[in-house]
């Protein structure tokens, strides 16, 4: 018993001369940026340094190789194995993307050697670059982030197959994978690259970046750190001032790490020293410009994103928005369709084709705005969505909206769509400037067949929000106006009393406001022709007597003259005369047309041709009297008496002489107080 005691006694202490042998990571730091990462970065990218690489010797002269004393058993003990390897591994955590087993893989293999003093010594070079170990692998398989656990290990000779044990477990775990990616493969190639490099008994580094998507275009930010500081039971106390670092974290907009900034932060030279930087990626959707959506594109880009989603490079949430994009781009692609088969009709000619192109196009654009607000609401308060989606699907609208400015139909057509849904949203009935606006988009629909309107969903509600807007228009800017205007006594002092209502009805787009104020404005029209045919007929009654007592004088004169030529020359007129004959046939004409104008019934005549006769009768009279008085003033012999006696010459001569002012008394009069409802207003201006 008291030997097997011994012997237990022996093989613990044995054992704690091989724990003292062991490099310890100890995590010193760990810190996150500010950034408010949501569910969108979805990717992680691990970036390791090595600081202070050139105090490795000092750290594993370190390490306690005594021997425990003893005999026998235990002779051959501790001090006969020599250190070989400085072996560093890192061991990524929950990452089901590589199976249900956690990944371990080296990423340094330092050779260790003996100097002239047999101390332990192993260059490594303080000036190793970053190593990328992973690049953007998805996290949704390892919910917000994942840990690298970094082992460091110093192989004695005895203990080489330890290396070999974890490649053969690693490479075991890894063919459990039933769908090898070529990440996958990456890692078995870096695997492949450590077991030559142990064989060779040369340096190894890790090298091949385990890389899931290649040449796309990540968002990518700095997400946190980790620093693992290397030291032994020997060692002496870690003294690491962070501030620094934690300073530059907490204030830094977007934190750029590098090998250099961190030396500087840290100013820490004592032992070696791991940093594991994690990075967080935003995912990025595929672009694509209008012209590339077609049917054939978008069946490409469905059966891109069913891979990617089985192949777990995009999470659920990201797989759903991609199939809701993929279903816009549909839409988008048959409204372009719909556009191509109008274009083709345009330039054909037909009028019936051109105006069922447009309402397609009208249905078609209506369905694309109306699948964006579907998907706009449903992922309102959703992060990937507004950071990721939303400016494709806004991409995608405006090509649209391009490519309906290619003609006025089209451009029409696509404010008139605009305007419907958006009213469809929400429609208020409060400004009449804004509803004369918005109607005027909507009255674009006049151009196609009601028939066809009433036919289509679209046009259905084109119709009803027309109704709204013309009863809501008529009741707040016409009514009032048109009420007031019937109130209006339709008389000459109020003849500007429709103006403004005419102006109204003649600049609206509403059809039941202008129809109903212009007849509100010929109805006071109507009125005021009336009250002027009234005076208009009194003013021709007034004429009429006026040539009732005019036409025998101008009977009398006429005969006179025609005797006195008679019988001064006979048949043979000399020149002169025979053209003042002319000028009393011209005289005898519009006596003729005076008697007749003056005999016509015009009381149910309208008001221009009642103007019109009394304008003639003005203007026959005074050419009547101007002709007379110019073949007075030519030959006034010709209007005196056939002399029979001298007292009868006398008093016919006097007579001629008195009945000239007179006349011109009784013209001027006419002239003056007489004219059209134009001449009188022009008067009054």
């Amino acid at each position: 018993m008291k030997k097997l005691l011994v012997a237990a006694l022996l093989v613990f202490a044995a054992s704690c001369g091989y724990a003292q042998r062991d490099i310890v990571t100890k995590l010193c730091f760990a810190d996150s940026v500010k950034y408010p990462f949501s569910s969108e970065w979805q990717y992680l990218s691990t970036d390791i340094y090595l600081l202070n690489g050139d105090r490795f010797s000092k750290l594993i002269n370190e390490i306690n190789f005594e021997n425990p004393k003893g005999k026998g058993f235990f002779k051959r003990g501790i001090d006969e194995e020599k250190l070989e390897y400085l072996f560093i591994t890192a061991q990524l955590k929950d990452v089901k993307f590589f199976g249900d087993k956690d990944i371990a893989y080296p990423i340094y293999n330092f050779q260790i050697n003996r100097d002239k003093d047999n101390k332990y010594q192993t260059f490594v070079s303080d000036k190793i670059d970053k190593i990328r170990i992973i690049d953007n692998l998805p996290l949704y398989s390892a919910s917000d982030k994942i840990d690298a656990d970094i082992k460091v290990r110093a192989i004695t000779t005895n203990q080489r197959d330890q290396m070999v044990s974890l490649v053969a477990t690693q490479l075991q775990n890894i063919s459990k994978i039933p769908t090898p990616t070529a990440a996958v493969f990456s890692l078995l190639r870096e695997f492949g690259n450590f077991l030559e490099a142990n064989s060779k008994r040369k340096e190894y580094r890790f090298s091949t970046t385990i890389r899931l998507f290649e040449q796309k275009n990540f968002d990518t930010r700095l997400h946190s750190i980790k620093i693992y500081a290397l030291n032994t039971e020997n060692s002496r106390p870690i003294l690491l001032n962070t501030e620094a670092l934690k300073s530059f974290l907490d204030t830094t907009a977007n934190p750029d790490i590098t090998r250099e900034s961190l030396i500087q932060m840290l100013g820490y030279k004592q032992y070696p020293l791991i940093v594991v930087a994690n990075y967080k990626s935003l995912y990025k959707m595929e672009q694509i410009r209008g012209d590339e959506v077609n049917q054939s594109n978008i069946d490409k880009r469905k059966l891109r994103i069913e891979n990617d989603y089985k192949a777990g490079l995009i999470n659920d949430e990201t797989y759903r928005q991609e199939k809701d994009f993929i279903s816009f781009l549909t839409v988008f692609a048959n409204l372009k369709g719909m556009m191509e088969v109008y274009s083709l009709n345009f330039r054909m000619g037909n009028p019936d084709a051109i105006t069922n192109g447009l309402i397609k196009v009208m249905q078609g654009y209506r369905q694309l705005l109306k699948l964006y607000d579907e998907v706009e609401y449903k992922y309102r308060t959703n992060s990937t969505f507004l950071t990721v989606f939303k400016s494709e699907y806004t991409s995608i609208l405006g090509f649209a909206s391009l490519y309906l400015e290619d003609d006025q139909n089209l451009k029409q057509t696509k404010n008139m769509v605009k305007t419907m849904v958006a009213l469809e949203k929400d429609m208020k009935l409060t400004d009449p400037y804004v509803c004369e606006n918005s109607l005027r988009s909507l009255r674009f629909s006049d151009i196609f067949k009601r028939s066809n309107l009433e036919q289509t969903l679209e046009g259905q509600i084109i119709l009803s929000q027309i109704a709204q807007f013309e009863k809501f228009l008529l009741d707040k800017s016409f009514t009032a106006d048109i009420s007031k205007l019937r109130g209006t006594k339709s008389i000459p002092q109020n003849i500007s009393a429709p103006e403004k209502l005419k102006e109204k009805a003649n600049n609206t787009v509403c059809v039941i406001c202008r129809e109903q104020a212009l007849a509100a404005v010929k109805d006071f029209y109507d009125g005021l022709n009336q009250s002027y045919k009234v005076a208009a007929l009194q003013k021709r009654d007034s004429l009429a007597m006026v040539v009732e007592n005019k036409l025998y004088g101008y009977i009398e004169k006429t005969e006179l003259m025609e005797k006195n030529i008679k019988a001064q020359y006979g048949d043979s007129l000399p020149a002169s005369v025979s053209f003042l004959r002319t000028k009393l046939l011209e005289v005898k004409r519009d006596m003729g047309n005076l008697n007749d104008f003056a005999k016509t019934n015009i009381a149910d005549k309208s008001l221009d041709i009642i103007n019109e006769v009394n304008s003639k009768l003005q203007s026959y009279i005074l050419s009547i009297e101007e002709n007379l008085q110019y073949i007075t003033e030519k030959r006034p012999d010709f209007f005196k008496p056939v002399p029979k006696d001298a007292p009868k010459q006398e008093k016919a001569a006097a007579t001629s002489v008195e009945e000239k002012p007179k006349t011109e008394e009784v013209a001027k009069p006419v002239v003056s107080t007489v004219g059209t409802v134009e001449d009188q207003n022009t008067k009054k201006e």
